[in-house]
C-alpha cells in the first residue's frame, strides 16, 4: 500500500511547461480540490485551508486583468490555477481562544498549508496534469480584486498558487542530494 503513495510522490514533479488545456474534467478538478481541503489535516481540527480553483483565468478576468498583472504571468500558458488561502479569521479565533499556541500556530499552519498543497499538486499529477507550486506575493490591489471580481472573502490569506494545465514536455530532469546527507536514524 505504501508503494503505491511513494509512487505517487515521485511523479509529482514541478513542470512549467503547461498548455492551455486539461485533459481532466472541470468537475473533476473541483472534486479532487473539495476532496483534498476535507480530508488534509489542520491544527485542532479547525478546517481554516480553503482552495479556489480558476480555470480559464487569463480570458474571463477583462477589465480585472490590471490587478493581477504579477499573477498573470504565473500562469501564463497554462489551463488554470489554484490557488491557496488560509481563513485568516479561524486561525486568530483558535489564537484567541488559546493563546499559549500563538508562538507556534504560524508554524503549524505552514504544516498544514503544504500537506493541502501536496495534496493537490500529488492528485494533479496522477491524473496527467503538469503543475508548479508558486508563493507569490499577492499586493493589496491583487486580493482587492479577488475579493471582489471572484468573491474570496477579506478574511482569507494567500499561501500560494499553483498554475496547471496538460503538459507540454515532460518535466525537467531532476537531480538529488545524497539522502544520507538529509536523513538520520536515531537508535536507542
Amino acid at each position: 500500500m505504501s508503494a503505491s503513495y511513494l509512487d505517487a510522490i515521485t511523479v509529482r514533479r514541478s513542470n512549467y511547461a503547461l498548455t492551455n488545456k486539461s485533459s481532466v474534467s472541470y468537475e473533476k478538478l473541483q472534486d479532487i480540490i473539495k476532496h483534498a481541503v476535507k480530508h488534509c489535516p489542520t491544527p485542532f481540527n479547525s478546517q481554516y485551508s480553503t482552495s479556489t480553483c480558476f480555470c480559464q483565468m487569463i480570458t474571463a478576468l477583462g477589465d480585472m486583468r490590471t490587478h493581477f498583472a504579477g499573477l498573470l504571468d504565473l500562469h501564463k500558458g497554462g489551463y488554470g490555477s489554484v490557488m491557496f488561502f488560509e481563513d485568516q479569521a479561524i486561525v486568530d479565533g483558535i489564537i484567541q481562544k488559546q493563546p499559549f499556541v500563538a508562538t507556534q500556530f504560524p508554524d503549524w499552519n505552514k504544516n498544514a498549508a503544504g500537506i493541502l498543497h501536496a495534496t493537490i499538486w500529488t492528485a494533479f499529477s496522477l491524473e496527467g496534469l503538469a503543475a508548479t507550486l508558486q508563493h507569490p506575493p499577492l499586493t493589496a490591489e491583487m486580493i482587492a480584486g479577488l475579493n471582489l471580481g471572484f468573491d474570496v472573502p477579506s478574511t482569507w490569506k494567500s499561501t500560494a498558487i499553483l498554475p496547471f494545465g496538460d503538459p507540454a514536455a515532460p518535466p525537467k530532469e531532476k537531480t538529488f542530494s545524497p539522502v544520507e546527507d538529509r536523513f538520520k536514524v536515531a537508535k536507542s
